[in-house]
């Protein structure tokens, strides 16, 4: 993951306009369409979601600072979350709860066999 100096040095900022939002069948946004002036022209397109939320305060006339790709300005982010993205995500959880048993227990039945492996060399020795 680049670090956020990269991505600040290789990205443009802009004031944006949602344009269009949709909701989930929970009521959370879903989708945010936003409209800006790029390099090239006006531009129309999705605000990109981290790990599937969106900023808070988001709907459709609302102005909003973003952070956009000058090669392709369809990537585009709020820029509040390129200066400050949230600590934890959802995958990052999900990864850290999943993974446990992969990383973790490896671990310890490789220290424990050790252990046992030692005990017994000082049992033959004796």
């Amino acid at each position: 993951m680049p670090r956020r100096r990269q991505i600040i040095a290789i990205s443009a900022f802009g004031l944006a306009a949602a344009v269009d939002a949709s909701h989930n069948k929970y009521d959370d946004l879903s989708e945010v369409v936003v409209r800006f002036r790029g390099f090239e022209g006006e531009v129309e397109t999705e605000l990109h979601d981290w790990d599937g939320r969106y900023a808070d305060g988001l709907s459709v006339g609302t102005d909003i600072m973003v952070t956009f790709d000058p090669q392709d300005p369809s990537r585009v982010l709020t820029s509040r979350w390129v200066a400050d993205p949230p600590l934890v995500t959802t995958p990052m959880l999900v990864v850290a709860v999943c993974g446990f048993p992969f990383v973790v227990l490896p671990w310890f039945v490789m220290v424990r066999r050790r252990r046992l492996l030692r005990a017994r060399a000082r049992i033959m020795a004796e």
